[in-house]
């Protein structure tokens, strides 16, 4: 895992220090006082795009209880962008009412992906057209020392635990579809290798009605002491790998400021003039420090 396989050099010539401070305009950096239960970073940077459709958030209670979303945003002109702040307010909002009182929010995170999907179908431009938007999102709340999570369209989750790294999310695009195919034989090697280009396409998002694909643990992970959870759009994992973004967190776990500079600078150099939104939120879980 700590193996790290860098080739973003070759592309560092491309920026100019001005178009290098251009695409990395729009950090947030957030550093809670609560420092001995959960600590984290917030960051999102437009790239090299010309619209901002990734939306995040982050909340630390001085008990601890937190929460994290990340949502990146699909649809032409501002559609996008609307969907994912809307996505990120309603989820913020509904989620308050409920935060004190829930224990286990399963059943919760699962039928709010239902009402934000029917939201987001619903969205109007200024004359009242529909807007034909979507959005994924990535969700989790650490509530006592556990952790839940949820997750519809391609942006992910990580949790780190001392020497390994774990994405608990799937990519719920049209590959994952293939993949299933081919593993119970409905295609063959030659349907796949014809279809596989398509493979990006999202099978599920929020926005497309009758959302029902979505990945959400129903007994809370308990989290342990140094636990560090990662979320992000595609624009982090598409230019690093998973070794990669593993290694600048666990160097700069003492410092989630640090590693969240980090992790977008790298991926700015990796992805050069094609970077795209790139949003990330890390919470850190160490009560015994």
């Amino acid at each position: 895992m700590k193996n790290i396989e860098d080739n973003s050099m070759e592309r560092t010539a491309e920026l100019t220090p001005a178009e290098s401070e251009t695409l990395l305009r729009g950090h947030v950096w957030q550093q809670p006082e609560n420092e001995n239960l959960v600590c984290g970073a917030i960051s999102s940077v437009i790239g090299a795009r010309e619209n901002q459709q990734d939306s995040c958030y982050m909340d630390i209670e001085p008990d601890g209880n937190s929460i994290g979303i990340v949502c990146d945003g699909m649809g032409g002109l501002k559609g996008g962008e609307i969907a994912s702040q809307q996505a990120v307010c309603m989820f913020v909002e509904d989620f308050e009412q409920v935060r004190k009182t829930e224990n286990n929010f399963y059943h919760f995170f699962c039928n709010e992906m239902i009402e934000i999907d029917d939201m987001v179908v619903g969205l109007t431009d200024e004359r009242g057209e529909l807007l034909s938007a979507g959005t994924t999102l990535v969700g989790v709340a650490i509530k006592n020392g556990f952790l839940q999570w949820i997750s519809v369209g391609d942006s992910k989750i990580y949790v780190i635990r001392r020497d390994d790294m774990v994405c608990v999310t799937k990519e719920h695009n049209y590959l994952m579809l293939l993949n299933k195919q081919l593993e119970e034989g409905t295609i063959d090697e030659e349907e796949y290798a014809r279809e596989v280009k398509r493979g990006a396409a999202l099978i599920s998002y929020l926005g497309m009605g009758n959302v029902n694909l979505m990945d959400a643990n129903p007994n809370p992970l308990p989290l342990e002491d140094g636990d560090i959870v990662v979320l992000c759009s595609d624009g982090l994992y598409k230019a690093l790998s998973d070794a990669q973004i593993y290694e600048i967190i666990s160097k700069n776990a003492d410092d989630l400021e640090a590693a969240v500079q980090e992790l977008q600078m790298q991926a700015q150099i990796s992805a050069g003039r094609v970077q795209d939104n790139t949003s990330i939120v890390v919470l850190s879980y160490r009560p015994n420090v």
